[in-house]
């Protein structure tokens, strides 16, 4: 597995630094710092004046980055046995990404927030923009991890479910982990009245279905030497995912960046939406 971790110096990101050493040791890490420069094009700046302000930015900036770097490098497990570093000027989300895309990497760590003027309780822009466009695995420092042995993982279909299945199978985790494999199935919904008993009957038959599809991930856990248990629910995905979240306590969520597209919605759009801003814990998107 090749790794590429987000590096600026706040407080999430110096989480994501922290959780590599709940990760088995990487074929590749790369740790990421991109140089922002202020824009001075204005008419009262005069070329002379704009490029000797930039010079100097750029060098103060430069020697702030190297000593983030230099910490982070510290920070990463001994038995890492290749670390490189990337030190760019540019928008930080496209250094991440390119980074990333170059490295043929398999996941990126970032931290939530930045350190940006607005300290909002969601995504930073930077985190948003590396999720939407990431091409690979994402994973989302909300909040740092003291271990990662229990996993929530929701799946809708087939598809999102092998997706999963994929980057677990390269066991990415060093201790031994636990996962709850969970799926919701929303209310179901007919254009005509039922009685209370043909309600519970499409309600029996809807949960059935979806543990037979639970009991088919499992077998696959199961050959992969994974503990797991299952959770089976109805109602809005989105809600139940996230009360599931507050009752077992994950130490991370892993989910698809999308499921199959028709009346459930599951895991896409809104869904993946709700849980990146208001999940309690860390969020792995795998792709």
């Amino acid at each position: 597995m090749k790794i590429v971790l987000a590096v600026d110096g706040s407080p999430h990101s110096n989480d994501a630094v922290r959780s590599l050493a709940y990760f088995t040791p990487p074929e590749e890490l790369t740790l990421a710092h991109a140089i922002t420069l202020p824009d001075l094009d204005h008419p009262m700046v005069t070329p002379e004046i704009r490029d000797k302000v930039i010079e100097e930015i750029e060098g103060k900036l430069r020697s702030e980055g190297e000593e983030l770097l230099k910490r982070a490098r510290s920070e990463v497990p001994a038995d890492f046995p290749s670390v490189h570093q990337v030190h760019q000027i540019g928008i930080p989300a496209q250094v991440i990404l390119e980074t990333a895309q170059s490295a043929h990497s398999d996941l990126i760590i970032i931290g939530a927030r930045g350190l940006g003027p607005v300290k909002e309780l969601v995504l930073g822009s930077v985190s948003h923009r590396v999720v939407l466009h990431a091409p690979c695995s994402v994973l989302v420092m909300k909040s740092g991890v003291s271990k990662i042995e229990k996993i929530l993982l929701p799946v809708e279909g087939e598809k999102d479910a092998q997706v999963a299945l994929k980057f677990l199978a390269m066991h990415p985790f060093r201790a031994a982990t636990h996962i709850e494999v969970m799926t919701v199935w929303p209310q179901p919904q007919v254009p005509w009245p039922m009685t209370l008993g043909q309600s519970k009957l499409l309600e029996e038959r809807a949960l059935d279905h979806a543990q037979e599809r639970l009991d088919r991930i499992t077998k696959q856990l199961d050959a992969m030497n994974y503990q797991y248990s299952t959770s089976v629910g109805l109602g809005n995905p989105a809600y139940a995912l996230l009360e599931q979240a507050q009752d077992i306590q994950p130490d991370i969520i892993v989910m698809s960046s999308h499921g199959r597209k028709g009346l459930s919605r599951f895991l896409i759009g809104s869904i993946s939406h709700a849980v990146l801003h208001r999940a309690p814990c860390p969020v792995l998107i795998v792709r």
